[in-house]
């Protein structure tokens, strides 16, 4: 098990530094230009992206496909995709807003259910705020510092894209641990900290899964949000994060969720679990970034 500690790689170490400049000039840039504008060019952008990636088409085609109930090369489905794509490229545009100007996202973003998150986190018995790849999850990295009323962890892939955005999430007030950083996770429970995750798809392979229902079917969904919830007796508080237009977001926090009991009830949290982000993602399939493959044990 990891630590959570970052290890300097020369392999990666300089594109980071080199991503990280990127960003925060595009960001100086992107956060100086009119809504509209940015917002056009990531439409072109996005049907480029759309255009020009079919085995990118072919992996959201079968993951929306479930969310919408409909064979992957419906109509509705090749809508869903290529919004989906084009989505992204506005997530983006906003994400380089909210990073130049920090102040005006947290004066634009409207969050309902605050209270569940501060509530659940004075128990004292840690948090883990978990989301899913819906919407603006990285335009929201702000959020926590105003909400959530004690400190909070997130945990991030350990390559250079993800180191490569870490200043951003420092500058948010967001510690990082990473993927493989189990017992570093924990720790941060036990204080009675909060740990902030995506729990639809995991960042280790090695990842246990359990079955459950999921968008109208059946699915292997990654375990470790509820073995961890477990393991540190840590309520779930869920969230999302859906755009209400160019640079205007919601933040939607749910009702916490209790850990489970032994490891036998490990499946029916993760039930719950499942049937919020159906709710959400069936809702909003043109918001959600199933960019991964997903273990479906029966068909669209």
């Amino acid at each position: 098990m990891g630590t959570g500690r970052r290890h300097a790689d020369p392999h990666t170490s300089v594109p980071a530094r080199i991503l990280a400049t990127v960003i925060d000039v595009a960001a100086a840039i992107g956060s100086r230009l009119p809504a509209r504008l940015t917002h056009g060019l990531a439409v072109v952008g996005g049907t480029l992206e759309w255009l020009m990636r079919p085995r990118l088409r072919r992996t959201l085609a079968a993951n929306l496909a479930h969310a919408i109930g409909a064979p992957p090369d419906s109509p509705a489905v090749r809508r869903a995709v290529r919004h989906e794509i084009v989505n992204e490229a506005r997530r983006s545009a906003d994400l380089l807003w909210a990073i130049g100007d920090r102040a005006a996202f947290l004066d634009s973003v409207r969050v309902d259910g605050a209270d569940h998150a501060a509530s659940t986190a004075r128990r004292g018995d840690g948090m883990l705020l978990v989301g899913t790849h819906v919407g603006g999850w990285e335009v929201a990295t702000p959020v926590p510092a105003v909400v959530v009323p004690v400190a909070t962890t997130v945990i991030t892939a350990d390559d250079w894209l993800a180191w490569g955005i870490d200043h951003v999430r420092d500058a948010a007030g967001l510690h990082t641990i990473r993927a493989d950083g189990v017992l570093a996770a924990l720790r941060v429970l036990r204080r009675g900290e909060c740990l902030l995750l995506l729990g639809d798809h995991a960042l280790d392979l090695r990842t246990r899964r359990l079955r459950v229902d999921f968008c109208g079917g059946a699915a292997e969904l990654p375990a470790g949000v509820v073995t961890l919830s477990r393991l540190a007796r840590s309520p779930i508080v869920t969230f999302d994060v859906l755009p209400l237009g160019p640079r205007r977001w919601l933040v939607t926090v749910g009702e916490p969720i209790e850990p489970p009991a032994t490891a036998a009830d490990e499946q029916a949290v993760l039930q719950q679990l499942a049937d919020r982000w159906t709710a959400t993602i069936r809702a909003n399939p043109e918001h959600w970034s199933a960019r991964f493959p997903i273990a479906w044990d029966d068909p669209a």
